[in-house]
């Protein structure tokens, strides 16, 4: 599972965090700026998503050399499969939420380890740290975008296609989407 999710980082999420690093290097966007934040979370969320789901499917569906090539999917439906016609499939879904949500589910104590050459190269993972509201998040520099905040936005850009392929990576859509919003915010303060 910890190759799993060190592939998920590397292959699908790292994509976007050297994006956001370009955007920031080059003064593109400005996390303290509610309209960059924002246009960020409306543009690339989808696109993460996407990736995100591509990933899974692409998981579910990858051939396993040591279960004879087959896929996840095609080796739980063959066991359900065969559950069924030997009459003792329950239609358990498996470990209970609270077994599944411990922080060492599913960890391999005696899994090797991944070549040094690759954990040096690995992304850093993310801090789960529990924050008590938004503020303390904000203060403690994850911003959050509350559902208001992406609605208004929505709003002032209007019919903007905020989900089009710009052929660079949504860089130019993050780009347009600000523009859009900078002028609409600055139209609507002066009057």
């Amino acid at each position: 599972m910890e190759h799993n999710w060190r592939d998920v980082r590397k292959d699908t999420l790292q994509v976007f965090r050297e994006i956001f690093m370009h955007l920031e290097e080059v003064g593109l966007l400005d996390m303290n700026s509610p309209i960059d934040r924002v246009c960020l979370y409306i543009v690339f969320q989808p696109r993460i998503q996407a990736s995100l789901d591509e990933t899974h499917t692409s998981w579910n569906l990858h051939r396993m050399r040591t279960e004879k090539h087959k896929s996840p999917r095609a080796i739980y439906e063959l066991s359900r499969e065969k559950a069924i016609n030997r009459g003792y499939w329950t239609g358990d879904p498996g470990d209970d939420l609270a077994t599944a949500s411990h922080p060492s589910y599913g960890e391999d104590s005696n899994a090797p380890l991944p070549p040094l050459d690759e954990l040096a190269n690995d992304p850093e993972a993310p801090d789960y740290t529990e924050f008590a509201d938004a503020t303390a998040e904000r203060e403690a520099g994850v911003f959050v975008n509350d559902n208001d905040e992406v609605a208004e936005m929505k709003a002032a850009l209007g019919d903007f296609d905020y989900l089009a392929d710009d052929g660079n990576w949504g860089i130019d859509a993050y780009c347009h989407a600000v523009a859009l919003a900078t002028a609409y915010f600055s139209l609507s303060d002066e009057e």
